[in-house]
């Protein structure tokens, strides 16, 4: 018998204190937050913001979401109104890599239903090496009043941390704008490794960004960052 003992069961507590902070973090601004995995009401939650922009990944009329394998977080202000969304997906990748996954359902999603659009072959460096659980996390949007607050950062390491109590991934990715990578958003929130390439488009289809990075941390990176928010939180007066 394997008598080994796995470290993530002795972060459990860390984990969830780190959660627990940021909850409180995040309340003190006036926010409330929601946890659901019914992606039908993501669906009318997105269509009902500003952007209006629901991603394939995350919408049900692709995708069978349920509470073993998806869930997203609402933050809502004091009316009620929707003020932010992020959502996350658990993917099995233990017969393929990343890349191949995306090959498969990149295709399926974009190609097969927009003939214009030309899939390339050389993606992300990382990606042909990525196997395991791997996280998606994605759908992040922050209404325009709210932005430069400093509520990105806490919100989306909550998605990582409830990511990470839920699944325990190998990895935890996201594709996200150069600009936005080459500005530091990606280190702030917890992503630890970047690759300047998403997936490869020869011709993208018109709402998916060509310049897109690999962004992305492991379970002991996202470990780590659940040890530097309860770093913060003994040094935060209030």
């Amino acid at each position: 018998m394997d008598k080994r003992v796995d470290p993530y069961q002795d972060a459990i507590l860390d984990v969830t204190t780190a959660i627990s902070y940021l909850q409180t973090k995040i309340g003190k601004t006036g926010l409330s937050l929601k946890e659901s995995s019914d992606f039908t009401l993501f669906e009318k939650t997105v269509k009902a913001t500003e952007d209006k922009y629901l991603m394939e990944d995350f919408s049900p009329r692709f995708f069978d979401l349920h509470g073993a394998t998806a869930f997203w977080i609402g933050a809502y202000d004091e009316r009620g109104d929707i003020v932010s969304v992020q959502a996350a997906k658990v993917e099995d990748l233990l017969d393929r890599s990343l890349a191949d996954h995306w090959d498969q359902q990149q295709r399926r999603l974009f190609v097969d239903p927009n003939p214009q659009a030309k899939f390339g072959t050389d993606h992300a460096h990382d990606a042909y090496f990525m196997r395991g659980r791997i996280v998606y996390h994605g759908n992040l949007w922050l209404r325009r009043d709210i932005r430069g607050q400093g509520l990105a950062e806490p919100l989306t390491q909550l998605g990582f941390l409830v990511s990470l109590l839920k699944w325990s991934p190998d990895y935890l990715y996201g594709l996200m704008a150069a600009a936005s990578a080459e500005k530091g958003f990606g280190i702030r929130v917890g992503y630890r490794r970047f690759v300047p390439r998403g997936t490869h488009w020869r011709i993208a289809p018109g709402h998916i960004r060509e310049d897109d990075w690999l962004v992305y941390a492991t379970r002991n990176d996202i470990q780590g960052l659940a040890e530097l928010v309860l770093r913060s939180s003994s040094a935060d007066p209030g």
